[in-house]
């Protein structure tokens, strides 16, 4: 069992990092300075240090609590067998890529994520094929392997599918500028179209 101080530590260090996060967001990579970020996050400057040696470790760190996070988030929402599996699917994909639409942030922490100043490549490209490994195992729990066959498609190839739609309804809401809301109700529809054929096998009697 923990320690208390041990627990209170862990949690300070995580809020830290998103802070830090916001302000990568904010100012970028390479304009954000430790000073800044140990502001922001009422820290001093020396105990910022201590808990992260350079301003990429920091950036690194901020980063993979924020993927760690989606992906605990999504594989909850994918393991919720009470829903249905569209609505599972759109849970996930929402607590995947939509957590900072309608966001001020949105954009400025879209581009953090994917084309970051420190290589950051292996953690996001990890996550995003757990994430996508998951989606499709789910896919695959749920839907008729005969029916699938029918279709000529794979579990693999449906999450990819979902992915598509997700990015483009990720992209469609953010350059309008939509609320969060916005982008559930579009990847909703987008997801029950990609799901149609296969929902409608997996409900039939045998």
């Amino acid at each position: 069992m923990k320690s208390a101080p041990a627990t209170a530590d862990k949690t300070r260090q995580e809020r830290v990092l998103a802070v830090a996060l916001d302000v990568f967001g904010r100012y970028g990579f390479r304009k954000t300075s430790m000073g800044e970020v140990a502001r922001s996050a009422d820290i001093s400057r020396q105990g910022l240090y201590l808990y992260f040696a350079s301003k990429e470790a920091l950036f690194r760190a901020a980063v993979r609590q924020e993927l760690d996070t989606a992906l605990g988030d999504g594989s909850r929402c994918l393991d919720n067998e009470g829903a249905e599996l569209d609505q599972r699917v759109v849970a996930a994909l929402d607590a995947w890529l939509g957590r900072y639409v309608g966001s001020m942030l949105a954009s400025d922490i879209a581009d953090l994520m994917q084309k970051p100043a420190a290589q950051l490549g292996d953690l996001v490209d990890a996550a995003s094929a757990t994430f996508y490994s998951r989606l499709a195992a789910t896919v695959a729990a749920a839907t008729d392997e005969t029916d699938r066959r029918r279709l000529g498609v794979t579990p693999e190839e449906i999450a990819a599918a979902l992915h598509t739609v997700g990015q483009g309804a990720k992209y469609l809401s953010n350059a309008r500028g939509e609320p969060r809301a916005e982008f559930v109700a579009r990847l909703t529809v987008a997801v029950r179209v990609v799901l149609a054929g296969l929902d409608a096998a997996a409900k039939k009697e045998p």
